[in-house]
């Protein structure tokens, strides 16, 4: 499942916004990793290589995985506790 945006505490990160105001609303993540995803690039689709940053607010919560490609926000991927 997918998001537009995803809240950290009070703040909230969207697609578009940079790493590094990733870091700075929502902290360090639980982990990393690199492949590849079908991502919207100048109108097209197509796949190319992204960083996934892994997040989990509580062993209650959904993990949630930012996908950043070129250091942005592109996606917000919703998958299980």
């Amino acid at each position: 499942m997918f998001a537009d945006s995803f809240r950290c505490g009070r703040k909230l990160v969207s697609s578009g916004d940079s790493s590094g105001d990733l870091m700075r609303k929502c902290g360090e993540p639980r982990y990393k990793d690199r492949g590849q995803a079908m991502v919207r690039v100048d109108g097209v689709t197509r796949k190319v290589g992204v960083e996934r940053w892994y997040y989990k607010k509580s062993s209650r919560s959904l993990q949630h995985v930012i996908v950043l490609y070129r250091g942005r926000v592109t996606a917000v991927e919703v998958g299980g506790r």
